[in-house]
């Protein structure tokens, strides 16, 4: 994987990310603005993330993107909500990480 398409990837996942703070501040759509930022934020990842593909088989950057947003929004939902995980949850989050580092070495 070249350097600029790990910079995609990392690019996809962080603007999932967004889509998904944004989403949940849309309050179930009661707050559109929010949710039409969230559904442009996605649009945005998924152009990054076929820019990526390029380089990588699609399945392989789509789970790195996906892998890498379900990290880090689980990561910033505690802090941002407060969510807890349990035990379980935590090895859910490190096998998903362990499966990154796996695939992130598919040439």
């Amino acid at each position: 994987m070249t350097a600029t398409t790990a910079l995609l990837i990392l690019g996809a996942a962080a603007l999932d990310v967004l889509a998904n703070v944004l989403l949940k501040r849309s309050d179930g759509l009661a707050r559109p603005a929010y949710f039409v930022g969230a559904v442009l934020t996605v649009l945005a990842a998924f152009s990054l993330i076929g820019l990526a593909a390029r380089d990588l088989p699609v399945a392989v950057a789509y789970a790195l993107w996906g892998g890498l947003g379900i990290v880090t929004t689980a990561l910033l939902s505690r802090h941002i909500d407060g969510a807890r995980l349990t035990p379980t949850g935590w090895a859910g989050l490190a096998l998903i990480l362990g499966s990154l580092a796996v695939l992130s070495r598919t040439p």
